[in-house]
């Protein structure tokens, strides 16, 4: 029996060539099952424009039909649907001479009809989620350059224009294994997802994605961002999907977090977010760490305070 879900979720998704491709090797799908499950999925293709095209619209399809005709136990399917992409690809790639070492990144959530969700990734495309006005990577890159700053051996300011940059350490139909990684997550209303290539990423401050994904609907907030990643160069694809948890039983601006300012990241200091740091069940700070907009309520707290006190005294 499907349990009853008091939540409505609003799924986006754009793709875009950017400014300096010639095709889009990106794929995206955002899909619902018969049992009320929600399916996002990005695929970020490698190996030329053909093979890169090839492997992350396999990806995506496998992906498509495991969910539709062999879904199963949810807290597996993932894992089972990205080793039969990894097997397609590696399949083809190996039997046709123009498609071989063909790979794609790929990153997928899987949203249930209850409280329960699940995060699967290869590669540097990433999911990130805010909530309560805290904004976060739940994915860590699978990358040589993602690897250096987690072991402090490079700079975040650095990272950004390292020539290894680029290089990854897992891709999906590259070889005919692949380490996937995965996670169950719990969902909240008012949570709101972003799944994206690394054209977004690379282009686009944590900040701003984390404003962007907190002030507009979905739909709006996923053209405004591959806009700004275009604005910023587009020098790759980029692709955007998002998923906003509505509590039925709340008023929108309440579910979807935007009754208050957000909290996001300080671009200045650089971010744990930007670079893809592990943090599902990451603690949330010390209460000396409030929100920054919260501490102005204190201060206008104290002064009224001291108004009070000086009136009676002089009264």
């Amino acid at each position: 029996m499907i349990p009853t879900c008091h939540r409505q979720v609003e799924i986006a998704s754009r793709s875009d060539v950017g400014r300096v491709r010639s095709a889009n090797q990106d794929a995206c799908a955002a899909l619902e099952n018969a049992d009320g499950y929600r399916l996002l999925v990005v695929a970020d293709g490698m190996g030329g424009h053909r093979g890169g095209e090839t492997a992350s619209r396999l990806a995506v399809e496998t992906l498509h039909a495991a969910f539709e005709r062999d879904f199963g136990d949810p807290d597996t399917f993932l894992l089972r649907a990205f080793r039969a992409a990894n097997d397609e690809i590696y399949r083809m790639g190996s039997s046709d001479p123009g498609l071989h070492g063909m790979g794609t990144t790929g990153v997928a959530l899987l949203i249930g009809p209850a409280e329960n969700g699940w995060v699967a990734h290869v590669g540097d495309s990433r999911v990130y989620r805010l909530r309560d006005g805290r904004f976060e990577a739940i994915t860590a890159d699978h990358s040589w350059i993602g690897e250096e700053v987690r072991r402090g051996r490079i700079s975040v300011e650095n990272a950004a224009q390292h020539p290894m940059k680029n290089v990854l350490l897992r891709s999906i139909g590259v070889g005919p294994e692949v380490e996937i990684s995965s996670a169950a997550i719990d969902l909240h209303a008012g949570d709101r997802f972003l799944l994206c290539s690394d054209g977004l990423w690379s282009e686009v401050d944590d900040a701003a994605i984390a404003d962007l994904l907190a002030r507009e609907s979905p739909k709006d907030a996923v053209g405004a961002l591959v806009d700004l990643a275009n604005a910023r160069g587009g020098a790759d694809n980029v692709t955007v999907s998002i998923a906003a948890l509505i509590d039925k039983n709340a008023p929108p601006a309440i579910a979807l977090g935007l009754d208050g300012p957000t909290e996001v990241p300080d671009a200045s200091r650089g971010t744990h977010a930007s670079l893809g740091a592990p943090l599902l069940g990451a603690p949330s700070g010390s209460p000396d760490e409030r929100p920054r907009w919260k501490r102005p309520v204190y201060v206008v707290a104290g002064l009224i305070a001291a108004l009070a006190l000086f009136w009676r005294v002089c009264a």
